[in-house]
C-alpha cells in the first residue's frame, strides 16, 4: 500500500520527512519493522526525525555501510534477538537476512526498481506460505506516481533489471596477471579460455593481445620503466612471471572493488563511529557539525588517519553524502511511469492531490508524451527556463544536462546552470531557448559528449579505479600503504603521460568504456534522444507549469537571488500560488536536504563557492530545520 503524510502532500524534496509521524505510527502498531531508505544521508535524516517522535521509548536502531561493522553487528544481534522494533536501513540491509520476527517493512521513498522493491518487501514475513506485508511512503507527488508504477508491476508479475554488462579489460588485466603467477600459458590457449566465459564472449583478439601487452611491460609509453614490466615470453612462446617480488605484490593487492577514500570518524577520546568520505572531511572547519551514526557531531581536527569529533554543536549540521549513493531510477519502471502521466484512464489508481495536479498540467501545458518528450520553457526571475521531461533517471539527465548546455552555449543562449532529477532535466540561460529540437539531436553524443569527457575530472577519477584493479597503481606495498592522496597523485601523472603519448592505451579505452557504460549513462541518453526524434512537444509558457514546480522548488538556492531560506520560501510560496490560482498553498520546509545534480553551464567537476568552505564543497546539505529543531 502506499501511504501519504496527513495534510497537504508535499511538492518537492526526496527525503520523506513530512512523512515521518506516520511512519512512527505504523511502527508501534508492528512487532518488528524495518524501514528501508535509499541513501545514507536519509538513513540519518529520517533516524533521527523518528527518535524526535519517539514519545514512547520505542528501540529503533541505525543501519548503514558507513557505520563501524561492530556496530553495525551489534545491531543485528538486537534484531535477532528480538530486543528492537525497528532499524532505519539502507541497502545493507537488503540481502542475506532472515529475521522471522519481522512483520512489517516501510520504503520511503520511491523505490526505483521493481525487483529492487521486491528484495526489500520480502524481508517482512520472511517465512513459509506467510504473504510480505509492506508501505511504500513517496516523498513528492512524482514519487506517488513512481510507487503507483511500481505496485501495479508487482500485482502484474513484472520485473525489471539491467543486462548483464561486459566483462571489463581492467579485470581481464589482473586475471592475466594472476594466471601467469600460476603457471606459464601461451596466449591462443588463453584467449581461447577467456572468450568462453560469457562476459568475454565478444572480446577482440586486439583488446586481448593489448592487455598481454599492458601487463607485459605496461605499453608503448611506459615500458622504459623497471617496476611496470612484470611478465616475460619464452623462446616457444610461454608468457611467465618476471620474479617472486611480482607474485608477492599480486596478492597484496589482489581485487576488484576500489574503496572511495574513507576517513574514520572517532569520538575524543572514545571509539571509532564510522567511515565517511574524504572530501567531506575536507570542506569541514573546527567547530562545524553534522549528523552521524544517529547522532549530532561537531568536527575538532583532522589527524593523520582520523576525524576527531564531539557530541553536540551548534548551528545547522550538515549531512554527509557518499559518491554513487542515488539509485537510479530503471529504465522500465520510468516507462510505466510516462504509460501513467499520459493516460488519464490510469489517473484512478492515483490519490486525489495527485489527480487535481495532473489535471492542472493538462490545463495550463500539456502532459509529457508516451513515446516522445515534453519540453516547457518560460521566464522567472530574470532567467529563462526550460524543462525537458526525459524520465531516464539522474545519472542520464545528469550527463545529457552538461551536453545540452554545452550546445546552449554555442548557440547563443547564455546557459547559467541545469538540474538533473529521475524525472526532469531542467536548464535556466539568460535568454530564451528557440527551436530546441536541436538542442536533443542525436548528433550530441558525438563532439559535446567527447569534449565534455576530455575536459571532465570524472575520467581521472575513473581511471584511478581502472589502473588499480589492472594492476598499474599498487596501494599496499610490505609494512605500508600508501594514502589516497598520493594513488591520487601517481595516477593524475600517469594518466597525463598516457593522454599524451599513447592516447589509445587499453587503459584509456577501458576508461572511457566504463565512464560510457556506467558513469555517464550514455546508452539510456541515447534512447532518449532516439525515442525523442521528431516527436518533442515544446509549450511556451509565460509561467512555471504545475509539474516544472517541484523541480524547481528542490532546486530553488540555485537560482533564486541571495539563496536565504526565507527568499527560497517565498519563491516556493509564489510558484504554487501561481500555478493553483491561490487555491493551494505551500506549506512546510524548504527541502533544503538533495541528491539531484546542480552545476552551473560550462563548469566542469567544479565546486560552488560557499562562504568559508573550500572550493571542493560540492554536494554539501544541510539538515532541515524540521530535524535539527529541539
Amino acid at each position: 500500500s502506499i501511504t501519504l503524510p496527513e495534510g497537504r502532500l508535499p511538492w518537492g524534496g526526496h527525503m520523506g520527512l513530512a512523512s515521518m509521524p506516520e511512519v512512527y505510527r505504523r511502527i508501534g502498531e508492528a512487532r518488528v519493522t524495518i524501514v528501508f531508505v535509499n541513501t545514507r544521508a536519509q538513513s540519518e535524516l529520517c533516524f533521527q526525525a523518528l527518535w524526535r517522535l519517539n514519545d514512547d521509548n520505542l528501540p529503533i536502531a541505525l543501519h548503514h555501510g558507513s557505520l563501524t561493522i561492530e556496530q553495525r553487528r551489534k545491531v543485528e544481534a538486537a534484531m535477532a534477538a528480538g530486543k528492537l522494533r525497528a532499524v532505519v536501513a539502507t541497502a545493507s540491509l537488503d540481502l542475506g537476512i532472515d529475521w522471522g520476527a519481522v512483520d512489517q517493512v516501510i520504503q520511503v521513498g520511491a523505490p526505483k526498481g521493481v525487483a529492487r522493491l521486491l528484495q526489500r518487501v520480502g524481508r517482512a514475513n520472511h517465512r513459509m506460505d506467510e504473504a510480505s506485508r509492506a508501505v511504500l511512503v513517496p516523498a513528492n507527488r512524482f514519487e506517488v506516481i513512481e510507487c503507483t508504477a511500481a505496485l501495479e508491476a508487482v500485482r502484474h508479475g513484472d520485473l525489471d533489471g539491467d543486462p548483464p554488462r561486459p566483462g571489463g579489460l581492467d579485470v581481464l588485466a589482473q586475471h592475466v596477471l594472476a594466471m601467469a603467477c600460476h603457471a606459464p600459458f601461451h596466449p591462443d590457449d588463453f584467449f581461447a579460455e577467456v572468450t568462453r566465459a560469457a562476459p568475454y564472449a565478444a572480446l577482440s583478439r586486439r583488446d586481448f593481445d593489448d592487455v598481454i601487452r599492458f601487463v607485459e611491460d605496461g605499453g608503448y609509453a611506459l615500458k622504459v620503466y623497471e617496476r611496470f614490466r612484470k611478465l616475460f615470453r619464452d623462446a616457444e612462446g610461454l608468457v611467465h612471471v618476471r620474479d617472486t617480488r611480482v607474485a608477492r605484490q599480486l596478492r597484496m593487492n589482489l581485487g576488484t572493488i576500489v574503496e572511495t577514500p574513507l576517513i574514520k570518524v572517532r569520538l575524543r577520546g572514545g571509539p571509532v563511529l564510522g567511515e565517511v568520505e574524504e572530501w567531506f572531511v575536507s570542506t569541514l572547519v573546527a567547530g562545524d557539525c553534522f549528523i552521524f551514526a544517529g547522532q549530532t557531531l561537531r568536527f575538532e581536527a583532522l589527524d593523520a588517519m582520523s576525524a576527531i569529533v564531539s557530541r553536540g554543536g551548534e548551528g545547522d549540521p550538515r549531512v554527509p553524502a557518499y559518491a554513487g549513493a542515488r539509485l537510479p531510477l530503471s529504465t522500465w519502471l520510468a516507462a510505466r511511469v510516462r504509460e501513467i502521466l499520459h493516460d488519464p484512464k490510469k489517473w484512478r489508481l492515483l490519490p486525489e492531490p495527485v489527480r487535481d495536479w495532473l489535471r492542472l498540467q493538462k490545463k495550463q501545458s500539456a502532459l509529457p508524451e508516451k513515446d516522445g518528450m515534453l519540453v516547457e520553457t518560460f521566464p522567472r526571475g530574470g532567467r529563462w527556463f526550460m524543462v525537458a521531461y526525459c524520465f531516464e533517471g539522474r545519472l542520464a539527465h545528469q550527463t545529457l544536462g552538461m551536453l545540452v548546455t554545452k550546445r546552449m552555449e554555442r548557440l547563443g543562449f547564455g546557459p547559467l546552470g541545469y538540474l538533473a532529477t529521475d524525472y526532469v532535466l531542467a536548464t535556466w540561460s539568460a535568454f530564451e531557448p528557440t527551436d530546441v529540437e536541436q538542442l536533443f539531436e542525436e548528433d550530441i553524443l558525438g563532439e559535446e559528449l567527447e569534449e565534455w569527457m576530455a575536459e571532465s575530472s570524472m575520467l581521472r577519477r575513473t581511471f584511478r579505479n581502472i589502473a588499480t584493479i589492472a594492476g598499474l597503481l599498487e596501494k599496499n606495498y610490505p609494512g605500508q600503504e600508501k594514502r589516497p592522496r598520493q594513488m591520487t597523485m601517481n595516477a593524475d601523472l600517469i594518466y597525463d603521460v598516457l593522454r599524451k603519448h599513447e592516447p589509445d592505451h587499453v587503459l584509456l579505452r577501458a576508461t572511457r568504456q566504463e565512464a560510457a557504460g556506467g558513469l555517464t549513462d550514455v546508452a539510456r541518453i541515447g534512447l532518449v534522444l532516439a525515442r525523442a526524434k521528431g516527436r518533442i512537444k515544446h509549450m511556451p509558457l509565460d509561467r512555471v507549469s504545475p509539474l516544472a514546480v517541484p523541480a524547481l522548488i528542490e532546486e530553488g538556492r540555485e537560482w533564486v537571488a541571495g539563496g536565504a531560506e526565507d527568499a527560497l520560501l517565498a519563491e516556493a510560496e509564489s510558484m504554487v500560488d501561481a500555478v493553483t490560482g491561490g487555491a493551494e498553498a505551500f506549506s512546510g520546509l524548504l527541502a533544503e536536504v538533495t541528491e539531484a545534480v546542480r552545476v552551473r553551464a560550462g563548469v566542469v567537476d567544479k565546486p560552488r563557492h560557499r562562504e568559508r568552505r573550500p572550493r571542493n564543497a560540492r554536494f554539501i546539505r544541510n539538515a532541515p530545520r524540521s530535524v535539527t529543531r529541539a
